[in-house]
């Protein structure tokens, strides 16, 4: 489905004022001026004017065209299938990435997805393969961040 701007703008701008708020909640321990809702506070603003001005825009297009469509790329159930894929691997990272652990689990969902892309079978494996360890090393060498190892775990470096 394709809808008008000003459904996105309007949804922005919900987002915006809902960040408005649990910002204005954030306790200011120190009585500072600038407190931790500042930056909230600013990009919520941000936000607003962004979402006011694609509703503004998408609101002068109504004229000219339906509020909602069906957009090309959603007739072909290839790309359906493709887009599908996207929630799917996160469901399934969420489901097994404790069990099988972080590599397998990124390797196979890159596989799956590049070769959904049309890449070739090898090269497909060879990035999956890559990118996982990039990914991996960058998050848990480089940012500490703890990630699951499931069988790996004798080979934790």
């Amino acid at each position: 489905m394709k809808f008008n701007d000003l459904f996105a703008g309007l949804l922005v701008l919900m987002v915006a004022a809902a960040v408005a708020f649990a910002a204005r909640s954030l306790p200011n321990p120190a009585e500072q001026p600038l407190g931790p809702s500042a930056f909230p506070l600013i990009l919520s603003g941000l936000l607003a004017l962004c979402a006011a001005i694609l509703a503004v825009n998408g609101a002068r297009t109504i004229p000219r065209g339906p509020l909602v469509a069906r957009a090309d790329w959603a007739r072909n159930g290839g790309a359906v299938l493709r887009l599908l894929l996207v929630p799917a691997a996160v469901i399934f990272y969420v489901l097994c990435a404790d069990t099988l652990g972080f590599l397998p689990c990124a390797a196979l969902i890159l596989a799956v997805l590049f070769l959904a892309g049309g890449v070739g079978p090898l090269q497909a494996l060879a990035l999956a393969c890559a990118a996982a360890l990039v990914i991996h090393s960058l998050f848990y060498l480089g940012l500490g961040v703890q990630l699951p190892w499931g069988p790996l775990e004798p080979f934790r470096w």
